[in-house]
């Protein structure tokens, strides 16, 4: 009975020792293959150490990624596509919660150009985890690639489902999405691109207002307004005032989300001494796109202590200095001591 104990024993310190060399293998491989992955770089003497490799044990990588999915993945850098997809098709098991394999799969079809598989797979990977920046831009990429009228009305009933996301790019993409087809933005589209132009501020990207800014009113009256907005400043710098205002409210009629157009024409009116034009449109500045900036009620203080409306002169000249507009300081001992 010891003997065989002792038997029992040492052959599963044996087992062990043999698992964990597997461990320690395959944890060594997975360090190059994440290194190459993560760099593009696909080398075909390096296949080489799936020789040692059991796929089997273990079977989910240090990251929970299947092996098999993991090594498909780097078959895929170099092209292999058929040998990939077989590993795919061979770990669907493997943590298939993640969606991994069905992701890669929509890769490798996207890049065969097989538009029924992209399509598929790329629905299969979204449905099984919305919440996931890859799966929502590949699908997306699918539906505005291979479009007609039915997959075009589709990117906006999946943003729906991340649509309360903080995730730029997802937000960049889906509005790339719907610009593929200017003729088919919905209502809903314009109204989740003036959601970024309010919420996303923050965002240092010029690509993702431009998109917004597109749906909302159309690249070529976007377009237009920039345009118009050079001509107008170059106005203003001649001190042309009067037709920088013209050429700034032109600007803002093309782009009626982009608050500075209008300021830009209520300053040139307000040097000009068009008063009673500037002042609604400082006012609508504020009250429709509260910039916050200081400016627009800075303008309007001056306008009312011109019109010796002390009161509104005072309220306006602390509330641009409560947004910091450092020459609004100046102005408040000057405009508050008139009032009544």
């Amino acid at each position: 009975m010891k003997t065989l104990v002792k038997v029992l024993f040492i052959m599963l310190s044996l087992l062990t020792v043999y698992l964990h060399y597997l461990n320690n293998i395959s944890s060594q491989i997975q360090q190059e293959l994440y290194q190459d992955i993560a760099s593009g770089n696909f080398r075909e003497s390096s296949t080489a150490r799936f020789n040692v490799l059991d796929l089997d044990y273990p079977n989910i990588s240090l990251t929970a990624l299947p092996m098999k999915g993991l090594v498909a993945r780097y078959l895929y850098l170099g092209a292999r596509y058929e040998e990939a997809l077989d590993l795919l098709n061979e770990s669907k098991n493997d943590n298939p919660f993640i969606m991994y394999n069905e992701s890669l799969k929509q890769d490798i079809f996207y890049k065969l150009g097989i538009q029924d598989s992209v399509v598929y797979y790329a629905e299969k990977a979204f449905t099984g985890l919305p919440n996931n920046q890859k799966h929502f831009i590949d699908l997306a990429r699918a539906y505005s690639t291979y479009k007609d009228e039915k997959n075009y009305y589709k990117i906006d009933s999946i943003f729906k489902k991340v649509e309360t996301t903080d995730v730029y790019q997802i937000w960049k993409f889906y509005l790339a999405s719907v610009l593929t087809d200017e003729s088919l933005i919905s209502d809903y589209a314009k109204e989740k691109a003036l959601y970024v132009l309010e919420n996303f501020k923050d965002v240092a990207d010029e690509q993702l207002y431009l998109s917004a800014k597109y749906t909302i009113n159309g690249k070529e009256n976007i377009d237009k307004s920039l345009s118009l907005e050079q001509e107008g400043i170059q106005l203003f710098v001649e001190e042309r005032f009067r037709e920088a205002a013209l050429i700034f409210e032109q600007a803002y009629s093309f782009d009626n989300t982009e608050y500075l157009h209008l300021e830009n024409a209520a300053i040139c009116n307000y040097k000009f001494g068009y008063y009673d034009r500037a002042l609604p449109q400082l006012k609508s500045v504020i009250d429709t796109h509260s910039p916050n900036t200081g400016q627009s009620e800075f303008i309007l203080a001056k306008i009312y202590f011109e019109y010796k409306e002390f009161d509104n002169a005072c309220e306006f000249i602390r509330k641009s200095a409560a947004y910091e507009f450092r020459e609004s300081y100046r102005y408040i001992g000057e405009y508050c001591s008139s009032t009544n």
